[in-house]
């Protein structure tokens, strides 16, 4: 796992050095890599590339980039794993390929050069997102994997583009200024995270996974642009289904198709451990390594003092069934709690999913052992594991009965429900009555208020994402047009389809994939998602509905391949969530970093939102009215972050 930066630029930076640039964007991701870098120019282009590394196969200098092909024609910055490269090598080799070293990095050079780009990138199979200049054509090509494991920004402008792994590289260009996307900004605190291909930054996007976006240089000094998916997760989605397909025998495909994924993801010159939850998913991925591993495996378990939280008890059984080398390290939630003024730093682009500060622990307790870790990333997304995928089909119907006039009076009754001082006292009863308590009641309520404000199946999906302020105080004038919104085709697909259809292309690449490569590589460990290889991907999209939730059962088929290794009474027993007590923080020792971010004189000088809007919920909130913790966690997160970095939406 690397990371990289770079951009081409065909007129004069003004008042800066073009390689000062570039080694500076370089230096602001060393922690992606700190065992090499390099650069590579091509001036009369105005190519700048640069790279870090942290080595992973081919620990020699034969894996040093920017790397240079054979012909000379192409040099590539290149960031994740191609886990089929001894395939694709052996196959090229025949065709009369000669090979210099050992990398994937060297094989994908190769064959670029035999097949071309578009050709190339199907046979691929792994995580990754690269940069390739093609000196013949004057083309840059910038690739991203099927489902946006790698991270990749662009800032494209009249006469170049600039691009990297990490928004903070762009950040250092004299071209990007520190503007920031009310749209964007709007999306975030929505939802907590932002979804591609926008980014924080105006002007700057994340190029969309299963997408290649190709610059060429015209002789005018300007730059042409086209883009195109070369993987597109909507056709993986509507395949038909196999009716034929029987349970027993849809558990056997599953499991031989992620035993070759973890197969695969442990081929690697430096020690592989995982990240171990006790989750059906982690444990998963933990027995298929065990089973084809020669030595036991490293998992990895960080606990805390709060029980609320602390999954350490199942790990550590699990772990013992599964005969693997169990390291745990138990920490006071106020450690958690005192990463949260760093969050500026590691976080990169906002993240306000609040679990990326026990990620980034669990990361720093396993990279003290391994360089490489395995993750169970996908699970829910794949084979219907989230409760509102259960929920979901009744809320609908009972939506749909609302009269469209009664629709808002409904659901601000909801709302008004939701913040109602003791209402949590009987969500503490029910989860003791097995109704479920991962989620407070309050919380619960104000999410079914935000779908029942929605129509449609659709807009019930966008409701219940929206974890966190459903209607942003925006400043009025700002230009705040996000995403088209999703649309449900019942003809075309169930209601659980989309939902996860949805979930895959957005949720999980821009929140939970992001947040693990945030976290991990910070602490300059690599992890690898076997769930989410993309034969998996699109196998799963081949099951049938009722092999995914089965007599309401969520995750039947993968739970199955689980209860082979572990048994179902342990699987069974209920997570906590890899969270942290955000409500607590913001009422107790957080509270002066929360009353900073809704300072009315800094938000009035940050333009994004109404002060008094901002005031009224903050007061709501202090008078210990519930329902709007996670909303201004994402305010504060994002305020403290456009103040780290010296961003402004005036």
């Amino acid at each position: 796992m690397c990371g990289f930066a770079g951009f081409i630029e065909s007129s004069t930076l003004t008042g800066a050095d073009p390689r000062s640039v570039l080694d500076a964007m370089v230096a602001s991701i060393e922690h992606r890599g700190p065992d090499d870098h390099g650069t590579w120019v091509d001036e009369d282009a105005g190519v700048h590339l640069g790279f870090r590394r942290l080595s992973i196969q081919d620990l020699s200098p034969m894996g040093h980039q920017p790397m240079v092909s054979a012909s000379q024609r192409w040099i590539v910055t290149f960031n994740g794993e191609i886990y089929n490269f001894g395939e694709l090598r052996e196959e090229l080799r025949k065709s009369g390929t000669t090979f210099r070293g050992g990398s994937d990095t060297e094989v994908l050079l190769a064959a670029v050069e035999r097949w071309g780009v578009r050709e190339t990138l199907p046979r691929l199979r792994g995580m990754f997102a690269f940069a390739l200049w093609d000196r013949k054509e004057r083309e840059l090509w910038l690739a991203r994997d099927r489902m946006g494991i790698k991270p990749l920004y662009i800032a494209a402008h009249p006469t170049g583009v600039v691009f990297g792994s990490e928004l903070r590289a762009l950040l250092l260009h004299p071209r990007v200024e520190r503007r920031g996307d009310p749209r964007a900004a709007r999306q975030f605190l929505r939802t907590l995270y932002v979804p591609a291909p926008m980014a924080i930054i105006e002007g700057v996007e994340k190029l969309r996974p299963g997408h290649v976006a190709r610059f060429a240089l015209t002789g005018g000094g300007g730059m042409d642009r086209s883009e195109e998916a070369w993987w597109d997760l909507d056709r993986v989605a509507h395949v038909d289904k196999r009716t034929d397909l029987s349970g027993a025998e849809a558990v056997d495909e599953l499991h031989a198709l992620l035993r070759d994924s973890v197969r695969l993801r442990l081929v690697a010159d430096v020690p592989v451990g995982a990240l171990l939850s006790g989750g059906v998913d982690s444990s998963l991925v933990v027995a298929l390594m065990a089973e084809q591993s020669p030595t036991p495996v490293r998992t990895f378990t960080v606990r805390f003092d709060d029980p609320r939280f602390d999954e350490g008890p199942i790990a550590r059984e699990v772990a013992s069934i599964l005969g693997a080398e169990h390291t745990e390290v138990e920490l006071p939630t106020d450690v958690v709690r005192d990463l949260v003024p760093s969050l500026p730093d590691f976080s990169d682009e906002p993240m306000g999913n609040p679990s990326i500060l026990p990620t980034l622990l669990v990361s720093q307790v396993a990279r003290r052992d391994v360089t490489v870790a395995l993750s169970g990333d996908g699970g829910d997304e794949l084979f219907g594991g989230y409760n509102r995928y259960l929920r979901a089909p009744s809320l609908v119907r009972a939506v749909g009965r609302i009269p469209s006039g009664l629709a808002g009076t409904v659901a601000a009754a909801l709302r008004g429900t939701s913040r109602l001082p003791g209402l949590d006292g009987l969500g503490k009863l029910g989860a003791a009555a097995g109704l479920g308590g991962q989620h407070r009641l309050t919380d619960r309520l104000a999410r079914l208020a935000g779908a029942v404000d929605e129509e449609g199946a659709a807009g019930v999906y966008e409701g219940l994402m929206a974890v966190g302020l459903t209607d942003p105080p925006l400043r009025e004038g700002l230009e705040t047009e996000g995403l088209a919104s999703p649309r449900h085709d019942a003809d075309r697909e169930s209601l659980l389809a989309f939902m996860m259809r949805e979930d895959q292309a957005r949720y999980l690449p821009d929140d939970l994939l992001a947040k693990v490569d945030r976290a991990s590589m910070w602490t300059a460990l690599e992890v690898r998602v076997p769930i989410l290889d993309h034969r998996v991907v699109e196998w799963s999209w081949g099951l049938p509905d009722d092999l995914k939730i089965h007599e309401g059962k969520p995750k039947w088929c993968l739970r199955s391949v689980a209860e082979r290794y572990v048994p179902a009474e342990v699987l069974d027993r209920p997570k906590m969530g890899f969270t942290v007590p955000v409500e607590g923080w913001l009422r107790g020792d957080l509270s002066a970093w929360l009353g900073e971010a809704v300072d009315e004189r800094r938000t009035s000088e940050r333009g994004l939102l109404e002060p008094a809007a901002v005031a009224a919920v903050h007061r709501d909130f202090r008078k210990g009215r519930p329902g709007h913790a996670l909303g201004l966690w994402a305010l504060a997160v994002l305020e403290h972050w456009c103040e780290a970095h010296g961003v402004h939406f005036g």
